[in-house]
């Protein structure tokens, strides 16, 4: 299927694809560039379970160390001197 986007940014998900992704007017979409892909995602809210499971997980997650936020730093700095 195909969207045209309009000079103001807007573009219009053809009806087929709003009705199977039951997207309504109003509803707020994640927009996000994944490899050169945009992605759009219908935004939800999380329920209660998930969110009491989400708590629960990083709960048992060990405490970051000093050395992995070092590994994080270095990562970080490695990908900012490959971009350039």
């Amino acid at each position: 299927m195909i969207a045209v986007l309009a000079e103001d940014g807007k573009i219009i998900i053809p009806h087929e694809l709003r009705e199977d992704a039951q997207l309504k007017p109003g509803d707020t979409l994640d927009v996000q560039l994944y490899n050169a892909t945009l992605v759009l995602r219908k935004r939800q809210p999380l329920t209660r379970e998930q969110c009491a499971a989400l708590l629960e997980r990083s709960r048992s997650q060990p405490k970051p160390t000093t050395e992995d936020d070092l590994t994080v730093e270095q990562a970080i700095q490695e990908a900012r001197t490959q971009r350039r």
